[in-house]
């Protein structure tokens, strides 16, 4: 379902995330004061405004609380952040997701009422560091926080045995749902299938028991 959101500040983050969202389907609002910026991004997302968002008439004009979600990426200047950020409140705005440079800039949005603050660059770079680590694990869905989907790849130790002998389910909590071979996904419902090393895997369960057995 195509949602509306508002994405202030188009750094190298607020870009890329503009430009993304508005491909997935969704209605983009992107304000930066750049207007070399905007003049970029105006023909690739649904509206592009050169404006100054520590100005809360600006977003009192754009009726910031309609949006379903704010994502405020002007991480560069915590002063900027945090003015807008108190507007947001102000305007009773909801389901504000800020980016932060550091842990001290993610403390202050955090008190500052922000639904969701995340450090970027660290969350990147600890993705990678365990995609070289657990190479089998390609990538996670976190849905909460014990539960995530993730897909992995069949390990040679797995291979060729059933599923119900491997018994994922009841040794480690872990469900697994679809296999995914040569670009063509199939939902999992007979416990005699056999996977071959490599396969695709889409499972759920925490991720210390996911990484435990498929890592």
């Amino acid at each position: 379902m195509a949602k509306d959101i508002l994405v202030i500040g188009l750094g190298t983050f607020g870009y890329a995330l503009a430009l993304k969202l508005y491909a997935n389907g969704h209605k983009v609002m992107a304000i930066d004061k750049d207007e070399h910026l905007i003049n970029q991004i105006k023909d690739d997302v649904t509206v592009a405004l050169t404006a100054d968002v520590t100005d809360v008439e600006v977003l009192e004009r754009i009726d910031a609380s309609k949006f379903d979600y704010i994502v405020l990426g002007t991480s560069s200047s915590l002063e900027t952040g945090v003015l807008t950020l108190t507007h947001l409140k102000k305007l009773k705005v909801k389901n504000i997701i800020a980016k932060a440079n550091t842990m001290l800039q993610k403390e202050v949005l955090v008190k500052l009422g922000a639904d969701e603050v995340i450090l970027a660059e660290n969350e990147i770079a600890q993705r990678l560091a365990n995609r070289i680590t657990h190479p089998n694990i390609k990538e996670i869905f976190t849905l909460d926080a014990n539960i995530s989907l993730v897909s992995v790849k069949v390990p040679k130790r797995m291979a060729g045995k059933p599923l119900k002998e491997l018994d994922l389910r009841n040794k480690h909590n872990i469900s697994v749902f679809i296999r995914k071979v040569a670009g063509k996904s199939e939902i999992i419902s007979n416990p005699n299938i056999k996977f071959d090393e490599g396969d695709e895997l889409f499972v759920a369960g925490e991720e210390a028991d996911i990484y435990k057995i498929f890592g």
